[in-house]
């Protein structure tokens, strides 16, 4: 059974989800050719391994704390922390208390260099 997505103009909670969108469950609320949004849920313990993503990405912690491994660097993500990672950033994580991340990643644009 596939995963219902959003529809454009929906207005969802990502706080207080409902049945269709579990609130314990990672969900790709949409995706596109040019963008998607997940509403990614981690559990304390867990660990990601170094990873990247073809697109420029913006993390935000809407519960929680995160370790995010950015170029050597470690940085902690709490609840209302941002986080952006450049188009194959490599990064990885540990999770260090139960988290609720919204991860969007935008597919299009060139990876030119900053102003």
């Amino acid at each position: 059974m596939s995963q219902r997505r959003i529809k454009p103009g929906e207005v969802i909670n990502l706080y207080d989800l409902n049945d269709e969108f579990p609130e314990g469950a990672t969900l790709a609320l949409m995706k596109t050719s040019d963008m998607e949004a997940i509403r990614m849920v981690l559990p304390k313990g867990k660990e990601v391994t170094e990873h990247s993503v073809d697109g420029e990405v913006s993390v935000q912690c809407l519960e929680g704390k995160t370790e995010f491994i950015v170029d050597g660097e470690t940085k902690v993500l709490s609840k209302g922390d941002w986080l952006y990672l450049s188009r194959h950033q490599p990064h990885s994580l540990n999770i260090i208390e139960d988290t609720v991340l919204l991860v969007t990643i935008l597919f299009v644009g060139s990876s030119s260099e900053e102003e």
